[in-house]
């Protein structure tokens, strides 16, 4: 009877433990501390002289996150890797199942090399997966307990039971942690865009008769593309389209980086031939692991309506005539900024009459792919310039509705960027 009430009291105490195991791990957010805590209190409840806690890694095997207790255990610091199906956690890993070891040394399963090395005498084990979700995040165990020789079959259930607890409870602060994660990148990105908005123009110009309008948007959070109108006197108005190789952070960085240089390069009465040839050897040795540019730049003469264009391997533009037709302007380019120390580039002129309009771009645009990976292409573009325009607003609207249109709900695949001008 008193053996039976001894078991009693054991257990009770135990699922006491577990009330309190319950408050304490969903109430810790920081798993620096609950990984710790998993252990002290398991090691309290359980009155046990050692616990550890292994979770998987990428390759499938557990690594030692912590531990505590035991004369040389290993610190939670200490770098130890169990392979899947090797010693009693690795046992457990692989079959997803609780084990009870009442004598180590007795098990075949068992792997003493620790105990060799550390000079620790492992008598009896409790070891079970942490689950969540169909799969095992971990493994929790604890060694030899204090007051007993083995453990039995009712310190299994209620440790069984503490796993779960625990394997809720790591899961949640994972959850936690990606959000935060996700948060900090998305505020970041907030950041980052707004840097990059700031190099954009804020405003563009607007004479009497010629009228400018703009479109921008990256694939990803920030992107490579970038477009500029800088308007030098009353009759001088430089203009620039232009496309960084690949997207995203670094394509952003040296979007900054060219824009910034071709602003100091600009001046009145310089031709577009000459200030591409001067960007070109600015950037020429400053871009890093391949990357390029390619650039569409150009100088309106505003009283005559002469435009002087220059490409670095960009796309060709197109120009949307008064009669609702439309056609590419071929331009003879050259190679894309930063590859060659010089450039070997051409200008080419052409006169812009009253409601004709010049449509530079990115190659965003004709490579805006559907769901059938099929792009919208020149032909595509002509399409929805051949129509008669009453303003560049109207000719970036067209052009935005027609890609969208094209692409449905497909991702962008590219960044995005149209600047359209001309003469009412």
């Amino acid at each position: 009877m008193s053996a039976s009430l001894d078991t009693l009291e054991r257990q009770l105490k135990l699922y006491k433990g577990l009330v309190e195991v319950s408050a304490l791990i969903n109430g810790i957010t920081d798993s620096r501390e609950l990984l710790p805590a998993i252990l002290e209190v398991a090691r309290r409840v359980l009155q046990v002289d050692a616990a550890s806690l292994f979770l998987t890694n990428a390759g499938g095997d557990l690594e030692l996150a912590t531990a505590s207790g035991g004369p040389g255990m290993p610190a939670g610091a200490a770098k130890i890797t169990v392979p899947r199906g090797r010693g009693i956690a690795g046992w457990v890993l692989e079959h997803s199942q609780p084990l009870l070891v009442p004598d180590a040394y007795a098990d075949e399963r068992f792997f003493p090399d620790i105990d060799r090395k550390t000079g620790y005498r492992t008598r009896s084990i409790l070891c079970v997966p942490l689950v969540r979700k169909g799969g095992v995040i971990g493994v929790l165990q604890v060694l030899n307990p204090l007051d007993l020789q083995a453990f039995d079959e009712g310190d299994l259930e209620v440790f069984s039971a503490y796993a779960t607890l625990a394997a809720t409870a790591i899961d949640k602060l994972r959850t936690i942690e990606r959000q935060r994660e996700q948060q900090r990148v998305a505020q970041e990105f907030a950041f980052a865009r707004e840097i990059q908005a700031s190099f954009l123009p804020q405003s563009l110009p607007q004479h009497a008769h010629v009228q400018f309008a703009a479109t921008y948007r990256p694939a990803l959070n920030v992107g490579g593309d970038f477009y500029d109108v800088l308007e030098l006197g009353p009759d001088e108005i430089y203009f620039v389209v232009g496309d960084v190789s690949g997207k995203g952070m670094p394509a952003a960085l040296l979007m900054a980086q060219a824009l910034s240089m071709l602003r100091l390069i600009v001046k009145p009465g310089l031709s577009p031939v000459a200030a591409m040839a001067r960007w070109n050897a600015m950037l020429s040795g400053h871009t890093i692991r391949g990357m390029f540019i390619t650039a569409l730049l150009g100088r309106l003469t505003v009283s005559t309506g002469q435009v002087e264009l220059c490409s670095a391997g960009h796309c060709h533009p197109f120009l949307a005539r008064a009669d609702g037709t439309s056609a590419e302007v071929k331009i003879a380019g050259s190679p894309p900024l930063g590859l060659l120390p010089e450039l070997p580039a051409r200008a080419h002129p052409l006169t812009l009459a009253p409601h004709e309009w010049l449509v530079l771009y990115t190659d965003g645009l004709v490579e805006s792919f559907n769901a059938a990976d099929e792009p919208l292409d020149s032909a595509g573009v002509t399409h929805l310039l051949d129509r008669k325009f009453g303003s560049a607003a109207d000719v970036i609207d067209a052009l935005n509705r027609g890609e969208l249109d094209h692409r449905q709900q497909a991702e962008p695949h590219d960044d995005l960027t149209i600047l359209v001008f001309g003469f009412q």
